[in-house]
């Protein structure tokens, strides 16, 4: 290997890239092999070389370069063959193929280019225009390596809204079935059987309030991730706050809430709905003949600070503490009552709207202990 080398006539090459890429230099003459080599390292690159097509060819595959450059003629595969196989091997991620060219050889460039080839550069090689080329290179590789994640992450986008999608269709197509379905059996017994048609009536209006539920809370869970409206809060107002809310349900579970004050800096709104989706979920999952207690406290972190809700429930096993905060995900147990799935898929929301991230683990006594994880906010408190 060449070292790199000081060049006194052409000042600015960067040793130290910020962004360091992998070079293939492909040539059969050793002497403008070294030239290339020590131009790619003076300027920053890591360089791998190959004497004929072949070897260049298996390097490729073994290193995955970002950047080829590579003479045309030589044993082996030529340059042309070499680029097609280059652009044909190609998944997800992209080579800046240079060609080496003699001077005046425009038919050999545009063959290359026509082969796949992004640049070419002519021989003699002039040191400062392949650092300039690599330059290229760089901010292409950058940008194509940036778009193909953009790709991944929409690809993964549209898998996501379509699984979402067909679990909303299938919650709403079973209410919406049994509504039709007794109000055409009303519709034909409302002359002959009133008490049956009212019985029909009332089924009817509980599939409907499940529906207009179920929409309520498909639209709070679209509505989370906006734009955020943060100010000075209490924890201990909040959760009393909720708490009243929910107050008819904890009598009846003879539910205690236990709160821990600490002031900290969040959007108000979607807190309270974060903290009424986990109280309501510890009510709803509690053992039965076990009143649900309900134990709330805040943390300050290096990042923020952490809103953490525990329970004595049922708890949720390990390998399913993934599933549940995604959206419509029930876990269907035994006893369990029935829901939307979207309480902890939107608490999950929440936490990452506010730079976050949503932590499952168990409670100290078989329980469940739910950690909002919230960073600290940049822009100056609300007052």
């Amino acid at each position: 290997m060449v070292g790199p080398r000081q060049d006194e006539e052409n000042p600015g090459f960067d040793n130290h890239a910020p962004h360091a890429m992998t070079v293939l230099v492909v040539d059969d003459d050793p002497g403008s092999l070294l030239v290339a080599q020590a131009a790619v390292e003076k300027s920053g690159h890591r360089c791998i070389v190959a004497s004929d097509g072949d070897m260049a060819w298996e390097l490729y595959q073994e290193h995955h370069p970002e950047v080829v450059v590579t003479d045309l003629m030589m044993p082996g595969l030529n340059g042309y063959d070499l680029c097609r196989a280059i652009r044909a091997a190609e998944n997800g991620s992209y080579a800046y193929v240079v060609l080496l060219t003699s001077h005046g050889a425009r038919e050999d460039v545009l063959e290359g280019m026509k082969a796949g080839a992004d640049d070419y550069v002519t021989k003699p090689l002039d040191p400062f225009i392949l650092h300039t080329r690599l330059l290229a290179a760089r901010r292409v590789t950058t940008l194509h390596g940036a778009l193909a994640e953009a790709l991944t992450e929409t690809r993964g986008s549209n898998e996501r809204l379509a699984e979402f999608t067909g679990r909303v269709s299938h919650d709403l197509r079973n209410p919406l079935t049994s509504i039709l379905g007794y109000v055409e059996l009303g519709s034909m017994e409302a002359e002959t059987d009133q008490e049956s048609a009212a019985e029909y009536l009332e089924i009817v209006g509980h599939s409907a309030r499940r529906m207009l539920s179920m929409v309520e809370e498909l639209l709070t869970f679209a509505s989370i991730g906006g734009s955020l409206v943060r100010s000075r809060l209490s924890l201990a107002d909040l959760v009393k706050d909720v708490a009243d809310d929910l107050n008819l349900g904890l009598r009846e579970a003879g539910a205690v809430v236990e709160c821990e004050d600490l002031d900290f800096d969040a959007d108000g709104s979607q807190m309270r709905v974060a903290l009424q989706n986990l109280i309501q979920n510890a009510v709803a999952y509690r053992r039965e003949g076990i009143p649900p207690v309900i134990r709330i406290h805040g943390d300050r972190t290096p990042a923020g600070v952490v809103i953490r809700v525990a329970d004595n429930g049922k708890g949720i096993a390990a390998g399913d503490r993934r599933r549940v905060v995604e959206p419509l995900v029930r876990l269907h147990r035994q006893g369990d009552p029935p829901g939307s799935g979207l309480g902890l898929a939107t608490c999950a929301r929440v936490a990452a709207a506010h730079g976050g991230r949503l932590e499952i683990s168990p409670g100290q006594n078989g329980g469940t202990v739910v950690s909002l994880h919230l960073a600290g906010a940049d822009a100056p408190v609300a007052p």
